[in-house]
């Protein structure tokens, strides 16, 4: 057993916002139909509204993603049985698209079918009504993305006039986002930097005449390091490479003075082309919510050097574990996952001053916490780790100083030919075998702790609790490798017991690749 100290300090991070706790629902594969809206009844599922009550989501996301860049409100109102069917959306012709730069020859070999599948016709039996009573009847906070593909700022700011002013919808609407990715050539309005930023102020006039108290997003890269992605050339036609910091500057010094938060999207480690399947894989996983703290922490500060006095935080509106083709259809997170997700929770909370918004990518089904088949459901170990955290990361964040061993991460092997990847995988590096983050609501602290480790449990004398009687849960299962399904939803389950804590110490074990919040 390998052993670690954390200790909870004075000193705070910011006030931690329930937006913290976003997901996404977007109009692709399976999400929405059946996972979100019952076909047969005409309604939403019971069983899944359930479960995103439970798993504490504050903040939907809607309707993409890249759906969005497509998708034309109007379609999605009025009386059902005058929507129209949509057969040609987004999804559905992606696959033929990503050909053009070189994408993995599974999605080149069947461009087609897969694009009906993961973008069935869209019969816009869910749009803005039905989404906003859905964040009603769940308590979470709409965010709208606007069309900044095919439609144009009369439109956008029709749907806030639909939405805020003419009332029309169950409820109003503050967060709006002016595109998704819109720096990737697989996006329909896809532009240069400088011409997109002229875009998103041009929306932003138009859509602030009809409502000025809306808040606004505008699409960024992750700044860390030298981070490049793929996007257009100036004529849209071919591919160049942008570093992230030649692409958020040219937005930001276009709009910087009309957005509140600029998005950056994280998925980790990417298309490898292969399953998560060995100690290897779950060591590099699970320490890369580092890179997610640094991104968080590189990319506000340089918002703050191109909009000098406007502290314009950041939108992770996607974020997620993503490995292969096939997560896109619906995956699964074994145990052996939960110190990933926990770990981009501490590091969101490490933010939480600068990051409001914070929403993983899709909800339900596809890469999702919550899996569903037509009549059933079961949520993953990303859904229970969510579960702890929204339930205890209230308040303000507070720092700590972690003391442990450095455990050796091995490279990232067996990568597919054309693997889409988001940092270095190839080369090995160090890195703590504890995280840990605290919070203080009230006169009730938690502290988070994350064993990295795959071998050992650890444990961990916290320092810095009241005297008294603490209590300990976290997320148990029979193997690393165990998951929950649904003809067994509770093989993976929350467990709790109770600790002394004497002259502000607890110890609290933590099982390997497993996290553990200690309440006093």
């Amino acid at each position: 057993m390998t052993t670690g100290t954390v200790s909870v300090t004075e000193r705070t991070l910011g006030t931690i916002s329930p937006f913290m706790f976003g997901g996404m629902i977007e109009h692709f594969g399976r999400t929405v139909y059946p996972g979100v809206w019952d076909v047969q009844r005409d309604e939403a599922r019971a069983d899944t509204r359930d479960a995103v009550t439970r798993m504490g989501v504050r903040l939907l996301r809607y309707p993409g993603g890249c759906f969005s860049s497509d998708y034309h409100w109007r379609d999605g109102v009025g009386p059902r049985h005058e929507r129209p069917t949509v057969t040609e959306t987004f999804w559905t012709g992606l696959p033929q698209r990503m050909q053009r730069f070189g994408a993995d020859s599974r999605l080149a070999s069947g461009a087609e079918a897969l694009g009906r599948l993961v973008g069935p016709a869209e019969t816009n039996a869910f749009g803005t009504d039905e989404f906003l009573r859905y964040c009603l009847d769940v308590d979470a906070e709409p965010f709208l993305v606007v069309n900044i593909g095919t439609g144009t700022p009369e439109e956008a700011a029709d749907w806030v006039r639909y939405c805020n002013v003419d009332r029309e919808s169950p409820r109003t609407v503050t967060w709006w986002s002016i595109g998704n990715e819109t720096w990737g050539s697989h996006e329909y309005g896809h532009d240069t930097p400088a011409a997109y930023g002229e875009r998103v102020a041009e929306f932003a006039r138009a859509m602030r005449l009809v409502d000025p108290a809306i808040k606004l997003v505008a699409v960024g890269l992750p700044v860390s390091g030298e981070t490049e992605i793929m996007g257009s050339d100036e004529e849209g036609l071919g591919l160049t490479t942008y570093r992230a910091r030649d692409w958020n500057s040219g937005v930001l010094k276009a709009c910087g003075d009309v957005i509140d938060l600029l998005s950056v999207h994280w998925y980790f480690p990417g298309m490898i082309g292969r399953p998560l399947d060995d100690e290897n894989d779950l060591l590099r996983l699970n320490t890369s919510p580092d890179q997610l703290a640094d991104i968080l922490r590189d990319t506000a500060a340089f918002n703050d050097e191109m909009v000098p006095g406007r502290a314009i935080g950041l939108s992770l509106d996607e974020w997620n574990r993503m490995v292969q083709f096939d997560d896109h259809l619906g995956t699964n997170h074994p145990l052996g996952n939960a110190a990933f997700f926990a770990g981009c929770y501490n590091a969101l909370l490490a933010n939480a001053e600068r990051t409001p918004i914070a929403v993983i990518s899709h909800l339900v089904n596809c890469l999702a916490p919550i899996q569903t088949d037509d009549d059933r459901v079961f949520g993953t170990v990303a859904f229970l780790v969510a579960q702890l955290y929204e339930a205890h990361a209230r308040g303000t964040s507070l720092a700590v100083d972690v003391e442990s061993a450095v455990i050796d991460v091995p490279p990232l092997d067996r990568l597919a030919p054309h693997a889409m990847t988001h940092g270095d995988l190839s080369s090995p590096r160090r890195a703590p075998a504890l995280s840990a983050s605290a919070t203080r609501h009230g006169d009730a602290m938690s502290v988070f702790l994350v064993n990295r480790g795959v071998a050992e449990a650890a444990e961990v004398s916290v320092l810095g609790l009241a005297d008294g009687e603490a209590i300990v849960r976290w997320v148990d299962g029979p193997d690393l490798w165990a998951v929950n399904t649904l003809d067994a939803p509770e093989t993976l389950t929350v467990r709790e017991r109770r600790v002394t804590v004497a002259r502000g110490r607890a110890v609290v074990t933590v099982p390997p690749c497993g996290v553990a919040v200690v309440t006093r």
